[in-house]
């Protein structure tokens, strides 16, 4: 059954594959551009168009689209992706499969698209770590594959009793028959164990693709991930041009700006007047169409900004014999990020050396400025050790550190 499942997989791999293997390095053509198109009948033609000018099918070359020939497995795996609005990573240079490779100059383009299906659970391959990419379909995979690809049961379909159908295969075909997916050929039979042609491809996977009902999208989590900023993830992506999501506190709108991750399932929402606060949350996704949308909301409970740390960031544990030194430190909050307490809110005590200012850059850094020439007094370049304690008036987090005393700072 592995080797039945991935030839249907390859099926998938075949239908967009012509579309980027093509010659032609124009825009999508309609049929009366292919001199092997233009005796084809007004409804047959029609599913062609469309198919062409969504960019699943181009020709095999210049003004021929190549409507008895054969296609192989990689190229099902474009298709499959195309039609069934899988998600491809089109980074991928690796594959799961030994006899795939990014590298093959016949078939390394289907690379991601064979991952893809592998990933959606439409297959496995034909045999351990082999998918046989340039392996051909039978009609009875096709219509496996198509079937898998809808989300069809097939248990307790009564299968066909036709002879030229595998028996692994029956039911597929009574199935992909009765949804009119594909047809019996003009003996009455089936043949479902001869290899599929284009124009079968073409005309059995636009048939598909308006029975497909793509997944409907959910929003699956909300969260804070820092002091003004919330996390949104759903569980799968979104057409960002039309999806607005908006953040509640309570019944009370909360400004916030958004920007969505490059898969578009997820999003970043920036409270742009106020920060996050104590309390429950609602996120809501609108915008798009009912159909294309399940669960809209999400709730979270936040908490106030606390500070868990403080850190010295010196490079060295020396600090300068001068009247200007200065020491960096980074005060983190629960969410690892800079906290966004005021300079005001620290106290310094200090040992040889007296405290100046303390100071926070625009990202989060404190700036506390030392004194550590005292008048000349007490302090002794290259012996004195230098002690510094910091503490967090509102939280009681502190920090402290022995620095010890180097020489005058040559400009």
């Amino acid at each position: 059954m592995k080797k039945q499942v991935s030839s249907i997989l390859s099926l998938a791999l075949a239908f967009s594959m012509f579309s980027s293997v093509a010659m032609a390095a124009t825009a999508p053509k309609s049929a009366d551009d292919f001199t092997d198109l233009k005796d084809l009948d007004a409804a047959t033609k029609a599913k062609f168009n469309a198919m062409i000018s969504a960019g699943v099918y181009d020709g095999v070359k210049d003004n021929v689209f190549g409507l008895k020939d054969e296609m192989n497995r990689a190229q099902f795996a474009k298709v499959a992706a195309l039609i069934f609005g899988l998600k491809v990573d089109t980074t991928l240079k690796t594959s799961s499969f030994k006899d795939v490779k990014a590298d093959d100059p016949a078939n390394g383009y289907a690379l991601p698209y064979i991952e893809a299906i592998k990933a959606a659970g439409i297959t496995d391959g034909v045999a351990e770590g082999q998918f046989d990419p340039a392996g051909k379909v039978t009609k009875e995979q096709l219509a496996a594959f198509l079937l898998r690809g809808l989300g069809k049961d097939v248990k307790g379909t009564t299968g066909v009793t036709d002879a030229t159908v595998s028996d692994w295969a029956k039911g597929y075909v009574a199935l992909a028959l009765q949804l009119k997916l594909m047809d019996n050929g003009a003996d009455g039979k089936f043949g479902g164990t001869t290899n599929a042609l284009r124009e079968l491809l073409v005309v059995s996977s636009y048939n598909a693709k308006q029975l497909f009902q793509p997944a409907k999208a959910s929003v699956t989590e909300a969260k804070a991930v820092g002091y003004q900023t919330v996390q949104v993830t759903l569980d799968r992506d979104v057409d960002t041009t039309k999806a607005v999501l908006s953040l509640k506190k309570g019944t009370t709108d909360v400004a916030t700006s958004v920007k969505w991750s490059d898969d578009k399932k997820s999003a970043i929402l920036t409270l742009t007047d106020s920060r996050v606060f104590a309390g429950d949350y609602t996120v809501t996704l609108s915008g798009l169409d009912a159909a294309a949308v399940d669960k809209t909301t999400a709730k979270f409970t936040a908490e106030n900004e606390v500070l868990k740390s403080i850190n010295f960031v010196n490079a060295q544990d020396t600090v300068a014999y001068s009247s200007s030194v200065v020491v960096k430190m980074q005060a983190k909050n629960q969410y690892g990020e800079n906290a966004s307490f005021s300079a005001g809110s620290y106290s310094v005590t200090t040992s040889s050396a007296n405290f100046v200012k303390m100071e926070k850059q625009t990202d989060g850094t404190l700036l506390m400025t030392l004194d550590t020439l005292m008048d000349g007094k007490t302090n002794t370049p290259g012996v004195s050790m230098v002690s510094v304690n910091v503490v967090n008036n509102d939280q009681h987090v502190t920090a402290q550190k022995n620095f010890k005393l180097g020489q005058t700072p040559f400009l």
